[in-house]
Order: C-alpha cells, then sequence, then structure tokens
C-alpha cells in the first residue's frame, strides 16, 4: 500500500458503517477502527487461501471454507495479519462458532474482527466495499486537490507564507504552523475566532500533548534534496481524518515555493541594499536629492551629519573567513553597534564591516566639531570593549582592528569619511598594531609622514636631521624623544626617565654638539620633532 492510497483510504469504521445494512458485527480489534481500507477478497476454495494479499484488504471468508482447507480461523488470523491485512470478516452462525483465541489475538492484534451473517452473500459485500473504497477514495483525493489548487492559487496572487497558511487553517479548522530546518516556529495561523497557540521553539510534540494538542507533520523540501522546514496541522488529538496528511502532502510543495520566493526577495533586497550603500561611500550618484531618497525608501536618514568605520579582520588570519567564525563575528559587530546606535547603516563586505554612524546636527565651529569626535571616539571605545569581552562559543576570536573616518556633514562627504577610516586602519595597524581603534582625526602629522614613506625627499630629511645622532649613539634619540614628550621641561624629564638631571644636561648638550645647532632654536625644534615621527614610521 503506497502512502497515498493509505492516506486517502477509508477507515475500518467506514466500512462498519457501510456493511450494517448486512448486519455486520464488530466483535474484536476494535483499537483498529483506524486501519486503511484499501480493497475487498474473498477465500479462495483451494490453497493458498487469499491471492496477492498487498495490505489494507477487507478479507471475506466463511467457517465452511476454513472446514475444508483443514485450516484454523486463529492461524488464519496470523498469517492475515503478518500479510498486512486490515480487517477480516467472517460469515458464522453465530459469536460462539469463532474461537476465544481467535477473538483473543484479533485484539491483542488490534486487527478488527467483523461477524457477517451465516446468509450474507461474500460476492455481493466485496463488490460493494470495492466500489465504495474506490470511490472514497477519488473523493478524497478531489477535496485534496481542490484545496491545493486553492493554495497554489493564492500563492501566485502572491499571498505569501502568512497567506496561504491562514486560508489552510481556516479551511481546516486547525492550526498551522511553520518551521524552518532547525524547528524553531517561524510563522503561526489560527483558525477562525481561535486565538494564536504560545508555542515553545523548537517545537515538538511532547509539548504539544501537554496542551492536550496533536499534530500532523510534514517536511518541507529544499534545495538538493534537503529539508527546508516543517508545515504542521495543529489540532485536538481526536480531530484528525485522513484527509490531513493528503492535503500536507500537497501543500509542503507550494509552501516550498513560498520559501524559495522570500529567500530571493531577500536576496534582492541584501542587494538593492549593498548597492545602495556602496553607493553612498563611494559617492557614485549623480543628483544628491535622488540618492537621499533611495536610502529614505531603505529606512535610513542621510541628512543629518554621519561618520564612517571601518572594521576590518586582520590579513593574518587567512582561514578567519572559511567558517562560522566570520559570520558570528561580523554578526556580534552589527548587534552592537545597532545597540550604540539604532538608525546606522551597517554591511558586510569580504573580511569587513562597514558603518554609516548617525550624529545629531551641530553647529560648524571647530570646538563642537572636536566635541562631537572625541563622544564618538568614546562610545566607540565602549562598543569595541563589549564586542571583545563577548565570548565566542567555543570559536577562535577574531583578531580585528577599527578605522574611523572624521564627521561628514552633508552626503557628499561621506566617501571622504569612508577614504579616512580606510586611512586610520591602514596608518593605526602600521604604528601601533593589531587590535586597536584609530582615528583619522587623531593621527594628526602621521597622516601625511605615512603616505611619504619610502620618498627620498623624506628619506633626505630624516637623515639630514637626525643623522648625525643616528651614526654616533642611537640612544640619543630616545634621549631625544623623552625631551620633547616633556615639552622641554628638564625636571620633568629627569623625573620620567630616571635619570640625573646632571646626565641629562650632559646628554643635551652632547646632542646639541652633535647636531651643531642649539636646542632653543624653534625651527630645530619642529625639524627634530618630525624627524622622530619619521622614525617612530619606519620602525614599524
Amino acid at each position: 500500500m503506497s502512502p497515498s492510497q493509505s492516506q486517502s483510504s477509508a477507515s475500518v469504521r467506514n466500512i462498519l458503517a457501510l456493511l450494517a445494512s448486512r448486519d455486520a458485527q464488530l466483535v474484536a480489534g476494535g483499537d483498529g477502527l483506524e486501519r486503511r481500507v484499501t480493497w475487498a477478497c474473498r477465500m479462495r476454495s483451494r490453497l493458498p487461501a487469499f491471492e496477492s494479499v498487498q495490505g489494507g484488504e477487507l478479507a471475506l471468508l466463511t467457517l465452511t471454507q476454513l472446514r475444508r482447507l483443514d485450516e484454523t480461523l486463529p492461524h488464519l488470523l496470523k498469517s492475515l495479519y503478518q500479510a498486512g491485512v486490515a480487517v477480516v470478516a467472517v460469515s458464522a452462525a453465530s459469536l460462539d462458532a469463532l474461537s476465544a483465541e481467535a477473538r483473543d489475538f484479533a485484539d491483542q492484534m488490534h486487527l478488527p474482527l467483523i461477524l457477517l451473517p451465516l446468509h450474507a452473500q461474500l460476492e455481493e459485500i466485496e463488490r460493494e466495499v470495492i466500489t465504495f473504497v474506490v470511490s472514497f477514495r477519488g473523493e478524497i483525493e478531489r477535496k485534496a486537490t481542490e484545496i491545493a489548487s486553492q493554495l497554489m492559487q493564492l500563492s501566485y496572487q502572491g499571498a505569501g507564507i502568512q497567506g496561504v497558511s491562514e486560508y489552510l487553517a481556516t479551511n481546516r479548522g486547525k492550526w498551522v504552523v511553520i518551521q524552518d530546518a532547525d524547528q524553531h516556529v517561524r510563522f503561526q495561523a489560527a483558525p477562525a475566532g481561535m486565538a494564536p497557540l504560545l508555542l515553545s521553539s523548537p517545537l515538538t510534540d511532547d509539548q504539544l500533548r501537554l496542551q492536550g494538542l496533536a499534530r500532523v507533520v510534514e517536511p518541507i523540501p529544499g534545495s538538493r534534496h534537503e529539508i527546508a522546514g516543517y508545515l504542521s496541522l495543529v489540532g485536538s488529538e481526536s480531530d484528525f481524518d485522513y484527509l490531513e496528511r493528503i492535503i500536507l502532502s500537497q501543500a509542503t510543495p507550494i509552501i516550498a515555493i513560498e520559501f524559495a520566493h522570500e529567500r530571493d526577495r531577500t536576496e534582492v533586497e541584501s542587494r538593492y541594499q549593498y548597492e545602495a550603500f556602496t553607493d553612498v561611500i563611494q559617492g557614485h550618484y549623480q543628483q544628491p536629492e535622488e540618492m537621499m531618497a533611495r536610502a529614505r525608501l531603505l529606512g535610513y536618514d542621510l541628512t543629518t551629519p554621519q561618520a564612517v568605520v571601518l572594521f576590518e579582520i586582520s590579513p593574518n588570519e587567512h582561514d578567519f573567513s572559511s567558517n562560522n567564525a566570520y559570520a558570528q563575528w561580523s554578526r556580534r559587530i552589527r548587534e552592537e553597534l545597532l545597540r550604540e546606535w539604532s538608525a546606522c547603516w551597517v554591511q558586510n563586505d569580504a573580511r569587513r564591516v562597514i558603518a554609516l554612524i548617525p550624529l545629531a546636527p551641530f553647529d560648524s565651529q571647530p570646538e563642537t566639531e572636536r566635541e562631537h569626535e572625541t563622544a564618538l571616539y568614546s562610545r566607540l571605545e565602549r562598543v569595541v570593549s563589549r564586542i571583545s569581552s563577548q565570548k565566542s562559543n567555543g570559536s577562535t576570536r577574531a583578531i580585528y582592528s577599527c578605522g574611523m573616518g572624521r564627521i561628514s556633514k552633508n552626503l557628499q562627504g561621506i566617501p571622504l569619511s569612508f577614504r579616512e577610516a580606510q586611512q586610520a586602519l591602514e596608518i593605526g595597524r602600521r604604528l601601533f598594531g593589531e587590535g586597536n581603534l584609530h582615528s583619522f582625526a587623531r593621527l594628526g602629522i602621521y597622516r601625511l609622514l605615512f603616505h611619504l614613506n619610502g620618498h627620498s625627499e623624506l628619506d633626505d630629511f630624516y637623515y639630514e636631521t637626525l643623522g648625525p645622532l643616528l651614526n654616533h649613539d642611537s640612544t640619543y634619540v630616545d634621549t631625544l624623544e623623552g625631551f620633547f614628550r616633556s615639552n622641554c621641561n628638564l625636571s620633568e624629564m629627569a623625573r620620567t626617565m630616571h635619570f640625573h638631571r646632571n646626565s641629562l644636561l650632559y646628554r643635551l648638550n652632547r646632542i646639541e654638539s652633535l647636531l651643531g645647532r642649539s636646542l632653543e632654536d624653534p625651527e630645530l625644534r619642529l625639524a627634530l620633532q618630525i624627524a622622530l615621527k619619521i622614525h617612530h614610521l619606519k620602525k614599524h
């Protein structure tokens, strides 16, 4: 018996109702009334008593035939049960003619045993039952096809998963529950006049049973023979019939189509978001008004000041994007950014996360801009700290850095902020290593020197200025750095460097002698400080 046959066939209960006019009585196996009957066959006058049994049959026989074949009813019942027969009907003079052993076996195996009158015409009953089960199956399948056709029509009309589910719930008077492949509930539709169920996630049969509910469930097919999810009808335990599973088997391909549509819509929306975001940070648009309108459709207001922030995994993390760790890392960053700035625009790129951080409007005074930059930097420090402190669920923690561009007061300035975030990341990594937050506004003169590094003019200036010290004693360079770090205050320098004041005086006098100029010369001080920045750049 195929699954479709078993689902659409009449039950033993239906057959008993059909044979009620023929004085049929159920005498044993009452727990098997929902067994499916797909055909009817009479006992033959020679062995084998029943030929070509496929399963699901109503077996018709008389005790007289059994005696002629020298067969007993208990033995025959065991053979028929093993062959998959759904129900056995015996024509006999009375209940006493059926042995207690036969009735006990029928009860034990939940095999319905029907007593027919001695005068019953088995040939007529056979034809009647066959006609009934064939027409019954056809009617059930017709109903299921009608429902499936309506579901498909709703799908074509764009009703979506929710619309299809609501129709099915109303038609069957049951709750419709759709789960994803991990069995987490994604959609629910309640029958008319009923409230939605409070369902746990993931949903299990045991949890439903505690509420006095049951379900029939079918897997939703996905691509490459995978399971995309599960479709369930939920109702009272006694409120299911053979039609439910047929409907589910025909509805799951429709839900699978809706899953695919939803996935395609999500991909299109993601692509549109990514393209719009890329156009904003790279300035690829003709009219600013049109670009702001595109962003507004996506839910982002670009009329306020914005700053670009860039998180990027270290280039040394070669294998980090090959597993789930990258997805977890980028998701944590997105969640923390949205927690701090609910209206920020976040996009993932290869091995990096880029965000547009919206700020409140402010005046054009430099002091005000510095205050906003400082506040933004402090909030980003908290975000980076929270990300670093979160557990990684046993996966390797990412090594990454963060670059922050200066605040852009309008849409046209965002591409510059993006380039500055990239430069802050590149310069900061080179000078200060991985795992830090680097602000372009705080890099100072390094922004100029970084891109001049390696040029002959910069190298000439460096060696002309510091060469006499480097060639004689490189520790003089450290002394000079301490001198400027202390704002040229000798007492402060002695305290922080743990040198005696006289020793420092000697070293500074020696530096002046090697340079041939006084450290009181403002031009020399400026040149030395720039040369020391270049020295620091070359060390990295």
